[in-house]
């Protein structure tokens, strides 16, 4: 019998990106005679070498439990496709898609006894809807590698064997679960993992379901450990006892030794058996040291080129809906990395004029983030606006909520201007712009002063700037060209609704908006065209607490205000910073 086809929306949304013909490959989830598409790529036509990523099977790059699935064929015949289905092995039912260019007429085949039948209809599930059913898991671990140079990828290959053999076992600690792979029964009840992130991320601040729908740029990954198993049961019967035998050979050599860093993931059902569980998270750790065997494979036939150990850092490319990881070599600067990123790009068919797969652009887990360090986008845990048939527009990505008396620096009165500037100095930095740091007060009144728009007895003063000057630090520091729009009273703002709406879906960075005494952040608009009603997202910098996001919630720190927010008698002028084109 033919599996239940469910499509991810993200995938649909991709397909109507593509405009040329080409063939691809599908991944996803097969459970519950069910298979789940939630990404794909893109085949390369160019005749580069096979390690470039458009020609290979990204498989190793995804969550473990996501596996290639089925084959793409966009405005061109599938003939040629089909010889990859002996590739798949997690379905007796491989899914052939095919579409005209842009998505057009898309239709759907399972391979069924070596023929293809219709798939019927299928259902469409939006990111919301997977990942209430599913969660990640984050599993951190690391182990000591000693060996010879000539030896290493052996030892590699020996350590994946040793884990897929059981000796290994892995702790939840969320759970206070155990698991040791001999000791599982099959038949044990499921694990019971937490609810999903998407649904708990922000449980007590909100409790009326009426939050922003939107899928948190923060993953809440369960937690995940790894240890080796150094007791074993006694020696069943029969087997041979002997004294451990040691060869030693006196010569010099180059050894290599270090601790291996192992991050791996995986997608789970929330009602997971352990069993499968356990099998899950081998699986993660497998293809985690593929991915660094590929890494060193690359770095040893480079002749004269010093090992360097490789990183695995995930990605959440924006618009593909799940996580991706990469093994980037330490110390590897972005600059020699462009060539492989902008074939990530091409293969998973993300537009050429924003970084992704920047070091800059890893994915923040909760988990990683520090107790009374600045918070990220606490705008997620805000309700709806409540304008009846609003749009919303708002900033694309994360940003770091800069505000009165951080850093241990007294700005109470004179610093939100400054303030506002190092939030959106920070948006540049967590979506992978640029790798310079939020500057300090000190910082930024330098800058004036050396681009000549300030005397130099400002710097270390406590003189306010506004929007011109925020301009004028974001062009010199990274390099970046801004807009501005005025409004000569509060009562124009919400004339110029339509043109944040517009900057918040086009550009996507945070606002500063100078007027009178006040500066602010405006991080997007909820706005009715018809009826001209709009409410402002406004991250107040003026805040002087501590990282507390249920105060920052509650007390209106960060929060829709209506037109009344801004004053009748002060002008207002917005910067509006652009975004660069690059990979």
């Amino acid at each position: 019998m033919a599996p239940q086809l469910k499509i991810s929306s993200n995938v649909i949304e991709r397909l109507n990106k593509v405009s040329s013909a080409c063939t691809g490959r599908l991944y996803g989830v097969v459970y519950e005679n069910t298979l789940m598409v939630l990404t794909f790529t893109l085949d390369s036509d160019s005749s580069e070498n096979d390690t470039d990523p458009s020609h290979v099977n990204l498989q190793l790059n995804m969550p473990a439990e996501i596996d290639l699935c089925g084959v793409l064929a966009i405005g061109c015949s599938d003939e040629a496709m089909l010889y990859t289905f002996k590739d798949i092995d997690v379905t007796d039912n491989p899914l052939l898609l095919k579409c005209g260019t842009c998505g057009l007429n898309l239709e759907s085949y399972f391979y069924i006894h070596q023929k293809l039948e219709q798939a019927g209809n299928f259902q469409v599930l939006t990111e919301l809807e997977i990942w209430q059913q599913f969660a990640y898991i984050r599993l951190e671990a690391s182990f000591p590698i000693v060996t010879g140079k000539e030896g290493l990828i052996e030892a590699l290959q020996q350590a994946r064997k040793n884990i897929a053999s059981g000796k290994v076992g892995f702790y939840l600690p969320r759970k206070n679960i155990y698991l040791l792979g001999g000791e599982i029964d099959p038949k044990e009840s499921s694990v019971e993992l937490l609810q999903s992130p998407s649904c708990t991320m922000y449980e007590g601040l909100n409790t009326n379901k009426s939050m922003i729908k939107r899928i948190p740029d923060i993953v809440d990954a369960i937690p995940a450990d790894m240890f080796m198993i150094s007791t074993t049961d006694k020696l069943s019967e029969g087997s041979v006892k002997c004294a451990p035998v040691l060869q030693h050979i006196k010569q010099s050599f180059e050894c290599l030794d270090f601790n291996l860093k192992i991050d791996a993931l995986s997608l789970v059902s929330l009602d997971i058996g352990m069993a499968q569980l356990y099998a899950v998270l081998v699986e993660s750790v497998c293809r985690n040291l593929k991915l660094i065997e590929q890494s060193l494979y690359k770095q040893l036939v480079e002749n004269g080129v010093a090992i360097k150990l490789p990183e695995p850092i995930h990605f959440k490319p924006r618009g593909c809906g799940h996580l991706f990881t990469i093994t980037y070599p330490a110390a590897s600067t972005n600059a020699e990395m462009l060539h492989y990123r902008t074939s990530l790009h091409a293969a998973l068919a993300l537009e050429t004029t924003r970084p992704y797969f920047r070091k800059e652009n890893a994915l923040k887990f909760r988990n990683d983030i520090v107790a009374n360090k600045t918070l990220l986008n606490p705008h997620e845990a805000l309700q709806n606006s409540g304008v009846p048939g609003g749009k919303l527009s708002l900033v694309d990505g994360l940003y770091a909520y800069h505000h009165y008396m951080q850093d241990e620096f007294d700005d109470n009165g004179w610093g939100c201007a400054y303030r506002s500037l190092q939030t959106i100095v920070s948006w540049y930095r967590l979506q992978g712009y640029t790798d310079k740091p939020v500057p300090s007060h000190r910082d930024i009144q330098k800058c004036l002063v050396d681009i000549g728009d300030k005397q130099s007895t400002f710097i270390g003063s406590k003189q306010w700037i506004g929007s011109t000057e925020v301009g004028f630090v974001l062009e010199s520091l990274l390099g970046v060209s801004v807009k501005v729009l005025c409004a000569s009273s509060g009562q124009e703002m919400p004339a110029l609704a339509s043109s944040l709406a517009y900057h918040f879906q086009t550009q996507g960075t945070p606002v500063m908006i100078g007027g009178g005494v006040l500066a602010h952040t405006i991080l997007g608009v909820d706005y009715n065209e018809s009826s001209g009603d709009v409410k402002f997202l406004i991250l107040d910098p003026h805040y002087t607490g501590v990282e507390n996001l249920t105060t920052i919630i509650n007390k209106g720190w960060c929060g829709w205000k209506s037109p009344e927010f801004w004053k009748k008698d002060a002008f207002y002028n917005m910067c509006l910073p652009l975004r660069p084109h690059c990979i």
